[in-house]
């Protein structure tokens, strides 16, 4: 068995300069694939499930399915959220605490349209729903190319913040751009995270690093059977 983990990052129309349009899953594309996750029979779980599942616990659920957000985009909270609760569907939101309540671009030098940025009572709103929240850094940088004191108040102060909002632990960390390496994974262990999330393709099995959790990208491109086949038959 495997657990398919899904990441997402806006769920909204995309907008019309956008170099990225594919980060954008339109609300009724999103509200399609969770309810064809729920006629099939998925459950979703929390990353400690996660963690249990690749130590060798059985699921708690039949067909268990982690749905995690990068970024912490606005459109998470307004667009989202709903449709999620509707379902009873939870997810894993990764925040980049540096973009907190407001409007700019995460840039690679090649994107520079801005968005809007959960603030911290939409972060504490979907915290008290029940949807876990971990952390994505400060300022959503390439981890492996920082010196290592930058790299470790990216990590700490990130997650002293949510903790400090939310008055719980932050046990788990989304790697900015799928950017990491040995270094960066040792790092994270060092700042007390209990696990991480790659870009990496594929589902997550037993024995597998809780420092590189593989996950499943979703995008506006994919079409109900595209999601379909990466739920069914990607491994």
């Amino acid at each position: 068995m495997k657990i398919p983990v899904l990441y997402y990052h806006k769920i909204d129309f995309p907008k019309k300069n956008a170099v990225y349009k594919g980060l954008y899953v339109t609300p009724g594309r999103f509200k399609k694939q969770m309810t064809l996750l729920k006629i099939l029979g998925y459950s979703s779980i929390k990353p400690e499930d996660l963690l249990s599942f690749i130590k060798g616990d059985k699921p708690g659920v039949k067909k268990p399915v982690l749905i995690t957000f990068d970024d912490g985009y606005k459109n998470n909270f307004i667009n989202a959220r709903p449709i999620l609760k509707n379902l009873g569907f939870t997810s894993l939101i990764f925040i980049s605490t540096g973009f907190i309540g407001k409007k700019r671009s995460i840039s690679d030098e090649r994107e520079s349209i801005p968005e809007d940025f959960l603030d911290e009572k939409e972060i504490k709103l979907m915290h008290d729903d029940g949807f876990s929240v971990g952390s994505h850094g400060i300022n959503h940088c390439y981890l492996d190319r920082l010196e290592e004191g930058v790299l470790m108040d990216e990590l700490i102060a990130s997650k002293v913040y949510l903790e400090n909002m939310l008055k719980t632990g932050i046990d788990f960390f989304s790697y900015p751009f799928g950017s990491y390496n040995l270094d960066v994974i040792s790092a994270v262990k060092r700042a007390g995270y209990l696990g991480a999330f790659t870009t990496v393709k594929g589902k997550v099995g037993i024995g597998d690093s809780a420092y590189e959790f593989k996950r499943i990208s979703v995008n506006g491109y994919n079409t109900i059977f595209n999601f379909l086949y990466k739920i069914i038959f990607l491994q």
